[in-house]
């Protein structure tokens, strides 16, 4: 029989790799106690990690006559395959979530909004039900030639004063 990795069980479950934290008690979850903890990380990015943002709008203006894929941040990407440049998922609030919940970003994007190229998809792959995150792609969208969205978001998109 094949040797099975660490985190596969005999009977077919699954457990954390080796290292994880050990669950205490009946694994119930406590917002509260999770804010504290998440305020103990230290959360910085070091700045070498980082390209300028006029590095990046150099970058952009010398490989535009050129395929590329230039990550914005989260889980936007700017890929421009031959004639056609794609933006996918564009989130430029400060978290991903309706009002002040959701994951906040670490970083600033690596471009703001009105500085995207003209665009001719927006590719969303993701499911973004916050209306902080539609508001800004309203001005944003006369920049922007066709949307591919997954169907569940059609109401939402709806709702906002995006051109389908």
């Amino acid at each position: 029989m094949d040797k099975k990795p660490y985190h596969h069980l005999p009977d077919g479950t699954f457990r954390n790799p080796e290292g994880s934290p050990i669950r205490i008690g009946q694994g119930k979850f406590s917002y509260t106690k999770f804010i504290k903890l998440k305020k103990k990380i230290d959360m910085t990015v070091p700045k070498e990690h980082l390209v300028n943002k006029e590095k990046v709008l150099s970058d952009l203006e010398k490989y535009k006559k050129e395929d590329y894929i230039a990550w914005i941040g989260h889980a936007t990407y700017l890929i421009k395959l031959g004639d056609t440049t794609i933006i996918t998922d564009p989130v430029f609030s400060k978290n991903a979530g309706p009002l002040i919940f959701g994951p906040d970003r670490f970083i600033d994007p690596a471009l703001n909004l009105d500085e995207i190229p003209k665009t001719d998809l927006l590719l969303l792959t993701i499911i973004i039900m916050t209306i902080k995150i539609w508001e800004p792609l309203e001005s944003f969208h006369l920049k922007i030639q066709k949307f591919c969205y997954h169907l569940i978001l059609e109401n939402t998109l709806q709702e906002t004063n995006l051109k389908m």
